[in-house]
């Protein structure tokens, strides 16, 4: 026996938790892209405001992608966990018939 255990119904339940996860992070994303979008370049078009473009824009457009890239990376975990579950399962119920034919 190696000791390690797979806890079936924890993984199922799991992957279905990110279904959740990612449809709150999707909205989360269009909650912040809309209002980026209504507030637009608040910063100014004067000297200061244009060293702060320079500074921010950039930056807060790669992090504004990847809050926009949640949704997916969220669902991509909920299929892992879910063929994990299924890979177990059949494991386990391959394991299973093996022993009942010994």
């Amino acid at each position: 026996m190696s000791g390690f255990d797979a806890d079936l119904a924890r993984l199922r339940g799991g992957a279905a938790d990110f279904e959740g996860f990612a449809g709150r992070a999707g909205r989360i994303a269009a909650d912040l892209g809309a209002a980026l979008e209504a507030l637009g370049p608040c910063w100014g078009d004067d000297a200061v405001g244009r060293s702060f473009a320079e500074g921010h824009v950039g930056p807060a457009a790669s992090t504004k992608e990847r809050v926009d890239g949640l949704n997916g990376q969220f669902g991509g975990l909920q299929d892992r966990f879910a063929a994990t579950e299924r890979t177990y399962r059949k494991v386990d119920e391959g394991n299973e018939t093996a022993f009942d034919a010994v």
